[in-house]
């Protein structure tokens, strides 16, 4: 391991031990850079976008927004697809362009009884939002552009396991 890769980790733990919120999952997009994003105590977002040394090339803050609560995002292409979930159950999918900046957003539900609780990514070009209700969960494959294509039937409930 080289001196910038241990001084550019270091940096990388500093950052996440002070940094407030939670951050979420990181991933990379087709042009390389990385993407990932912070979770603010108050409701806000920053979405970072990162070299491949870790280098922080650029971010965008988003937020609050009263009865928003940001969950995930996750990186498809050079997109950013961030869920945000309503106080009422709805999801609300967000595109951020390559450079993080807003482009679109779809907004799923309320579906009663559910709540969406993730945003995955499959076969390069399609998301999952994932929903769940006491213990069970389901989820909706959605194409790149946030148009609805297919639903999984609903798991669960598993006797002493939560989803």
């Amino acid at each position: 391991m080289n001196l910038k890769s241990i001084v550019a980790s270091a940096a990388m733990a500093i950052t996440l031990a002070f940094q407030p919120g939670a951050a979420s999952a990181m991933g990379v997009g087709a042009d390389g850079y990385i993407r990932g994003m912070w979770h603010g105590t108050d409701g806000r977002i920053s979405v970072w976008k990162f070299d491949s040394n870790f280098n922080q090339v650029q971010s965008q803050a988003y937020g609050p927004y009263s009865g928003w609560s940001p969950v995930a995002d996750v990186v498809l292409g050079n997109n950013t697809y961030v869920l945000w979930r309503n106080d009422d159950g709805s999801a609300e999918i967000w595109i951020l362009d390559a450079n993080l900046n807003f482009v679109t957003g779809q907004t799923f539900g309320p579906v009663t009884g559910w709540l969406p609780t993730g945003l995955g990514s499959f076969y390069g070009n399609q998301l999952r939002l994932f929903w769940s209700a006491n213990g069970e969960w389901t989820t909706w494959e959605l194409n790149g552009s946030l148009g609805y294509v297919a639903g999984s039937p609903i798991y669960g409930p598993y006797f002493g396991w939560m989803f």
